[in-house]
């Protein structure tokens, strides 16, 4: 009788172990892993700084995640494949939100400016009708772009809401010069390759992607005083993580606003 208790007991225990076994198999626990999606420059390189920082403070893995464009970050966040993301401006997001019918994606926390610039290949008092100038053609950057043209003489705009403004706002082309629009990510390269252009505005995370520098090749650019901070983005419910708050602290230290100043001599600007 003893021996037939062990082995129930046994086969019990037996029966549990495996059952635990099978439960971790199937269902790991959670990886303490943070996934920010990034912009290739200077988004990632800023993040890479604070990695380890990230690491030691929360024993969480900072993953960075790249994207080459301006929509599918925020698709990705939407949908909780990423945590955070770190590559636009408020506009832009405010705007996006509209159009997509997004609600909950929201701003944390501002870190730098990048100055959006105008870069031409011959002086600008050469400009002629017969040249044109690439603007980037998603809503919130073709305004800013019109906007910065028009605060240096080049157009004047007739639309009230000039952050939304497109090239149809234009009530006066002082060189009489055409626009084309293209998405943000070809306008370096198109500016560079095809000599039937003649200038283009450029954000500045494409121009040093693009090895153009944006204090000494650009014609003009957008002062450190401009409206267009980029932001660290979340869904509205984990505003108060905490390890978001850590992240933003770390972003937002002296060691970040030194790292920013000494690599971009201007062209990326703290606003911390």
């Amino acid at each position: 009788m003893l021996k037939k208790r062990s082995l129930f007991v046994a086969l019990l225990v037996a029966l549990i172990v495996l059952a635990v076994v099978l439960v971790i198999t199937l269902h790991p626990s959670k990886e303490k892993v943070f996934k920010i999606g990034a912009s290739p420059v200077p988004h990632n390189e800023i993040l890479e700084q604070v990695k380890d920082d990230f690491r030691k403070e929360t024993g969480y893995e900072l993953k960075i995640i790249i994207f080459t464009d301006y929509v599918q970050p925020n698709i990705a966040l939407e949908q909780e494949d990423i945590d955070a993301n770190f590559f636009q401006h408020i506009p832009y997001l405010e705007s996006f939100n509209l159009k997509n019918g997004y609600t909950d994606l929201i701003s944390a926390a501002k870190i730098h400016v990048e100055p959006m610039g105008l870069y031409l290949k011959k002086p600008l008092n050469e400009l002629s009708p017969s040249d044109t100038v690439l603007l980037p053609n998603d809503s919130t950057n073709e305004g800013r772009a019109l906007m910065l043209l028009e605060n240096n003489g080049i157009i004047t705009l007739r639309s009230e809401n000039k952050l939304i403004a497109t090239v149809k706002d234009i009530s006066e082309n002082k060189y009489g010069i055409n626009f084309l629009e293209l998405e943000a990510p070809l306008l370096p390269r198109t500016f560079k390759e095809d000599s039937k252009i003649a200038g283009a505005v450029i954000n500045t995370n494409y121009a040093i992607e693009a090895g153009l520098n944006p204090i000494s090749d650009s014609t003009f650019i957008e002062g450190s005083d401009s409206a267009y901070a980029n932001i660290i983005a979340v869904k509205e419910k984990y505003i108060d993580s905490k390890l978001l708050k850590s992240l933003i602290s770390l972003l937002q230290s002296e060691k970040i606003k030194s790292f920013i100043n000494s690599k971009y001599n201007g062209a990326v600007v703290p606003v911390f």
